[in-house]
């Protein structure tokens, strides 16, 4: 039998021949034309046979005596991650096709001052491009705009009611005064309710609601920018849509409804403006780990995008601009609602059971009966939809 791999002189381990060559002139140039075009650093490559190893044993003992212990890993892993992901992660810069795209161009973001917009924000700077800012709160506008600019890029703020049509009408006509283009234009801006038809019969207003903002608020915005775009031929505009107008999640009536109608809307009148160079994409987009969906707290164990997912998905609809982005899911959903319907609603019952309306819901403070290993796997059996 011959040597084991621990016996052979250091300088002949396998390890470190790799690390060697790595080092070399033809493999740095190769690396280069290869994985250094998919915005790899080819130094990191030489470092891929390390073994991580994560140990707070000698945390615990400097910590000992002191009333402080180390957390869960789980307490605090997405947080870390989310901060990558909004501050540290330049791949969205480092794409040609983004920069491409982006560079230069004016983006109007709605619900820009925290998750999924305020993240798609941060990207298009990162990618060269100018977000527009648009929300009610003028301060987290603000401050946006100041990390945007601390890294080089550009940013406006624009504070605006998108619930209020007339200030939406001010707004387009700011929008058109102030900036040299509106060149893509995302309606991220949303309200969500999740309440059962049985409690909602003497709450119409949540309807209202939902449809004010998902849908009357986001074509205003549209129709106040239609002048704006056909004189530039090259306007694209992304709507924000939901899962759940493919998988029509018991519960989410009044939220499905509005942005099944902005989904309906955008497709009818995309026929009529493409001519004009004005183009739609409407993005079903999962569940997202968002502010939105912080008081239903059966959310906090299910399975969720992060804002900093959800935003590389609207880059990808700004650059490509398709006419819908799906998820796997999402489409077996809206297949099976269509050959099946009828086991789809059996379906859909069953979950209408496991997941009860919440105590805000229901008017009161005592949580219903809960069955929670059913939510947990029906929530990872159905990843993204929301219940």
């Amino acid at each position: 039998m011959g040597p084991t791999l621990s016996a052979l002189p250091r300088q002949l381990q396998p390890g470190r021949l790799l690390s060697q060559a790595m080092r070399t002139a033809p493999v740095q140039a190769m690396l280069g034309q290869t994985v250094g075009r998919a915005g790899i650093p080819k130094e990191v490559l030489a470092h891929t046979n390390f073994v991580p190893v994560f140990d707070s044993r000698r945390t615990e003992q400097a910590l000992a005596g002191s009333g402080i212990a180390v957390p869960d890993t789980d307490s605090y892993s997405r947080l870390l991650w989310n901060y990558w992901e909004e501050n540290l992660d330049r791949s969205t810069g480092r794409d040609p096709a983004n920069r491409a795209a982006l560079e230069g161009r004016y983006v109007v973001i709605t619900g820009a001052s925290s998750g999924i917009g305020q993240v798609t924000a941060l990207k298009v700077a990162q990618a060269g491009g100018i977000p527009v800012l648009v929300a009610r709160g003028r301060e987290k506008l603000e401050a946006l705009q100041r990390t945007i600019e601390m890294r080089g890029g550009q940013a406006h703020v624009f504070p605006c009611d998108l619930s209020d049509l007339e200030a939406i009408d001010d707004l387009c006509n700011r929008l058109i005064e102030e900036l040299p283009s509106v060149d893509y234009l995302v309606n991220n801006a949303g309200r969500s309710i999740r309440r059962s038809i049985k409690l909602s019969h003497d709450r119409f207003h949540d309807f209202e609601r939902t449809m004010q903002l998902n849908y009357f608020g986001a074509i205003r915005l549209i129709m106040g920018l239609f002048p704006q775009m056909r004189t530039q031929k090259r306007s694209h505009v992304v709507n924000i849509s939901s899962i759940g107008v493919q998988t029509n999640p018991p519960r989410f009536s009044a939220y499905v409804a509005s942005k099944a109608a902005l989904d309906a809307w955008s497709s009818v009148v995309a026929s009529e403006v493409v001519g004009d160079g004005i183009t739609f994409t409407n993005i079903h987009m999962p569940l997202v780990k968002t502010p939105m969906i912080a008081p239903t707290k059966i959310y906090d164990k299910f399975p969720t995008i992060s804002p900093g997912q959800a935003a590389d998905v609207v880059i990808k609809a700004l650059v490509e601009k398709p006419h819908e982005l799906n998820t796997m899911l999402g489409n077996a959903g809206a297949v099976a609602h269509t050959v099946a319907p009828k086991a789809s609603f059996r379906m859909l019952n069953m979950a209408y059971h496991v997941f009860p309306d919440s105590a805000a819901a229901r008017g009161d403070q005592a949580e219903g009966g809960k069955r929670e290993s059913e939510q947990i796997m029906l929530a990872r059996l159905f990843k993204g939809v929301h219940w």
